[in-house]
């Protein structure tokens, strides 16, 4: 793709994205399961979407030529994070997306000053852009779970449960979605908070 990563890897044939056999698609679903050591880890990911790769290549983009990067990485970044073969397509993160979230969570969080304004920057333009795809906790959580096997399902909402309390530790009393944007929503909501509690 014009414009798009220079090195993607393959780090191993087993994706995090949902395999079409764990689609619901009437009363017989596939009895196949997926293992919750591969499925719900959260600090590795066997993926086609290097997270370091994507990072580094933002983080060294110029801020004025971000947003044209992004546009040229926007089918490669949705097809990876999302769900293809939901309705509606490309709507709700799957695992890899929810690993990227906290993946850049944790990016954030260690950063000094300069990187933190670079990420902010990075992430109001994914908003921009489309490409801040996120899952509420209620209405989101219930369509992906009749539209999944059950045993990916219980893999997704331990991992979307476990960022979940890293991205909003004081709580989520707005109901933001997790997402991209919720690294910088969450973390202005914690400093918030805190401050009040100094008072």
């Amino acid at each position: 793709m014009k414009g798009g990563l220079p090195s993607v890897s393959r780090a191993s044939s087993r994706s995090s994205v949902v395999p079409r056999g764990f689609i619901v698609r009437s009363s017989r679903a596939s009895s196949a399961s997926v293992r919750p050591s591969d499925s719900a880890g959260i600090s590795k990911h066997r993926d086609n979407f290097n997270f370091e790769c994507f990072y580094n290549k933002l983080m060294n983009t110029p801020v004025d030529e971000l947003e044209i990067t992004l546009q040229h990485n926007k089918d490669m970044y949705i097809k990876n994070t999302t769900f293809q073969t939901f309705q509606p397509k490309g709507a709700y993160l799957n695992m890899t997306g929810l690993k990227f979230v906290n993946y850049l969570h944790g990016k954030y969080k260690s950063a000094d000053n300069e990187t933190k304004k670079k990420i902010r920057s990075i992430v109001s333009l994914f908003d921009q852009c489309n490409m801040s795809q996120g899952v509420r906790s209620d209405y989101d959580l219930a369509s992906i779970k009749n539209q999944v096997h059950p045993t990916y399902f219980a893999c997704y909402k331990k991992l979307y449960s476990q960022i979940y309390k890293k991205v909003f530790p004081c709580g989520n009393h707005n109901g933001n979605p997790l997402s991209t944007s919720a690294i910088v929503v969450g973390n202005l909501q914690t400093i918030k908070e805190e401050q009040e509690e100094e008072k």
